[in-house]
């Protein structure tokens, strides 16, 4: 009864500390990974992260002895179970009877001790702060406003994180950090420096963890540990968050969906990441499988999440890889599937989906999915023609054969749709093709995805209803269903906000660079705000003035306009009375 009695009071106390220890172990590793530290500082940051590691240890088995059925507790918890009982293991062979264990002699054992624990207590403190995270849902802020919070921490963190000494070669300044932090969770692809030259390895692992974040939702990370790993600590206000955030159709939903989102994710970029290493392991581009496999495994998160970021100064200009097609596809395959949708891919390829179609032969796909698909490949074909007839004699002519102007005409047609990679030299571009590229890129990809733009379905719905329109129809109709009058409103929106914004930025731009090209300065702000990183070469020559008004447009080109009206607006509910209507000429 005592037990029983305490339970909760113990529960809140250990949360409270697991938070603390969280939190300050967190900073310790960035401060042993960003500074150059003295013998005496090191140690003091293996003695805590130790520490902290051992006060987990205590706090399950605490927690297992306070819960009331602790045998459901442990079943409940058994990946963290799991992953302590890996670390009570090596540490009983190892340091207490001192077991020779290959790779870990004691010579060597301590790099790859540190390196251990450190990737277990981020694991532990990731499952931590998730369950921390449910702290949040007690504000009163909606999923927009939670949304919004969500990306300017990410952001923020990311900047001080790439300002640390150890992540640059030669230092950084805050807008450049600033930059690139909002280019890289923002999955844009901008750079203001080198990616390969001026940021050292751990800097570009901080870069590729902001892609990887930034393109999947950091918020869909926390529910994905909290459900994963402790499925009881879940609440019901998460769910309902995570619910708006997914569009799901029921709260019971959201575990499963962010699991499949997380696994399909990882899947695809496992095999992206073997197809690529694989290839250029028979190149002999890199001294090292070690390298090789660091290359391929950077390229895949980047072009999985459409961030367009390479650690190739020229890009995939580069000469290594410039002329090899089959990275090219690699990579044209993952900026497909990364901007496609989730729903999308679950729709097509789901394995409930597949079984659904075969058991019900009236089934077919979703319309979503056919206007997604329809739209897409519309688009490709329209822009791979277009750019291989305008590009020919021009930022084509160096490739070698007409099969290679084709590939590359496609590459860069996927690549404008917000994933930024280019296989061209864009500062060759005429102006009729850079006006297409603006426009792939202002309508992005698909909802659901990594990627920008005003989304496929929203272009789809403004076609439909001009269509509709000009045949003086009242309706708007595909496939024998009728699209209601809210999407086609929500569409204008979309459209008309997202206008604004690429308008006012580039008047500023050009106040704030009065010596530079009006179109290129347009390009570059669809550019960033469509989130694709495309660039005509003037991102590196840019003010700081310049700077914060683009890393402006790729915040909200990420977040969505409609998502940052919603945050930053106060809903009213809606009046059940209507005025008289009236109608004057327009047009």
């Amino acid at each position: 009864m005592h037990v029983s009695d305490n339970s909760e009071r113990v529960a809140k106390i250990l949360q409270f500390f697991s938070l603390i220890f969280s939190i300050s172990t967190l900073l310790a590793v960035f401060y042993y990974h960003g500074f150059y530290l003295t013998k005496s500082a090191i140690f003091n940051v293996h003695l805590l992260i130790f520490c902290s590691l051992v006060f987990y240890i205590i706090k399950y088995l605490i927690s297992a002895i306070y819960s009331l059925k602790w045998k459901d507790y442990i079943k409940e918890t058994k990946f963290e179970a799991i992953i302590l009982g890996i670390f009570i293991i090596s540490f009983l062979i190892v340091e207490i009877f001192r077991i020779d264990v290959g790779f870990l002699q004691s010579s060597r054992f301590g790099g790859y001790f540190v390196i251990f624990i450190q990737i277990y207590f981020i694991l532990i403190s990731s499952l931590e702060l998730s369950k921390a995270s449910g702290f949040l849902t007690k504000f009163n802020m909606s999923p927009p406003a939670m949304m919004v919070m969500s990306f300017l921490i990410l952001i923020l963190t990311g900047t001080f994180l790439l300002m640390m000494p150890r992540m640059t070669t030669n230092g950084i300044s805050f807008i450049d950090a600033l930059f690139t932090s909002t280019s890289a969770c923002c999955v844009t692809g901008l750079s203001v420096i080198n990616t390969g030259t001026d940021f050292t390895m751990r800097g570009q692992v901080i870069i590729m963890i902001l892609i990887q974040l930034g393109g999947l939702s950091i918020l869909s990370f926390a529910s994905f540990f909290a459900s994963f790993f402790s499925k009881s600590q879940v609440s019901l206000k998460q769910k309902y968050f995570a619910k708006d955030f997914l569009s799901a159709s029921k709260t019971s939903e959201t575990s499963v969906m962010i699991r499949q989102i997380i696994a399909s994710t990882f899947i695809i970029e496992a095999t992206g990441v073997g197809l690529l290493f694989l290839n250029w392991k028979t190149t002999n581009l890199f001294a090292t499988d070690g390298e090789t496999f660091y290359y391929a495994l950077f390229h895949t998160i980047s072009a999985y999440n459409n961030a367009g970021f390479s650690l190739w100064n020229a890009n995939l200009m580069d000469q290594a890889v410039v002329h090899s097609y089959f990275p090219q596809i690699i990579i044209m395959i993952l900026i497909f599937l990364g901007g496609i949708g989730f729903f999308v891919l679950s729709d097509f390829f789901g394995k409930d989906a597949i079984q659904a179609r075969k058991k019900f032969k009236w089934k077919k796909l979703m319309p979503s999915t056919k206007i997604v698909l329809i739209t897409t490949f519309i688009i490709l074909i329209f822009g791979t023609l277009s750019y291989f007839l305008l590009e020919y004699n021009h930022s084509l002519a160096d490739k070698n054969s007409i099969p290679e102007k084709i590939v590359s005409s496609l590459f860069q047609t996927v690549s404008a749709r917000t994933a930024g990679f280019n296989i061209v030299n864009m500062s060759q571009i005429t102006a009729p093709a850079l006006i297409i590229t603006m426009l792939i890129m202002f309508i992005g990809a698909s909802p659901g995805s990594t990627a920008g733009g005003i989304k496929t379905t929203t272009a789809f719905v403004i076609f439909k209803s001009v269509v509709a329109t000009i045949k003086g129809r009242k309706h708007i109709e595909f496939q024998k269903k009728t699209i209601p009058f809210e999407l086609v409103d929500k569409s204008y929106s979309i459209t008309i906000m997202s206008a604004l914004i690429i308008a006012i930025s580039v008047f500023a731009l050009t106040i704030f660079q009065p010596e530079m090209n009006f179109i290129n300065l347009l390009f570059e702000t669809v550019s960033a705000f469509a989130t694709c990183g495309l660039s005509t070469g003037i991102t590196f020559d840019l003010t700081d003035a310049a700077k914060y008004v683009l890393v402006f447009d790729m915040f909200i080109g990420r977040l969505g306009t409609l998502t940052l009206a919603f945050a930053l607006s106060k809903r009213i509910k809606e009046s059940e009375h209507m005025y008289p209507s009236t109608y004057f000429m327009v047009g």
